[in-house]
């Protein structure tokens, strides 16, 4: 036995952290890629970010980049209101 399990305690790792960096790995990567499958992961829908997103791939790479990084990390999502 350990010594910790003789005295009855246990350690529980908070994962959230984890989680949350594997996650920002993830669309660092997609966006290394192909930005619009990081925008469609970040949104978890096909919204209309994603078709521009695509759009700008198409037509231009660098824009595409830029909006991929802007959607992902620095945009600030709506409050979502159900009424």
């Amino acid at each position: 036995m350990m010594p910790d399990e003789k005295n009855g305690r246990v350690f529980v790792v908070e994962s959230t952290r984890r989680d949350d960096a594997v996650r920002t790995i993830l669309l660092i990567i997609l966006l290394i890629v192909f930005p619009p499958a990081a925008v469609a992961v970040h949104a978890n829908e096909c919204n209309v970010h994603v078709f521009i997103s695509l759009l700008l791939i198409l037509l231009f790479i660098v824009p595409a980049y830029i909006h991929g990084i802007w959607y992902c990390f620095i945009r600030k999502p709506r409050a979502v209101i159900l009424a």
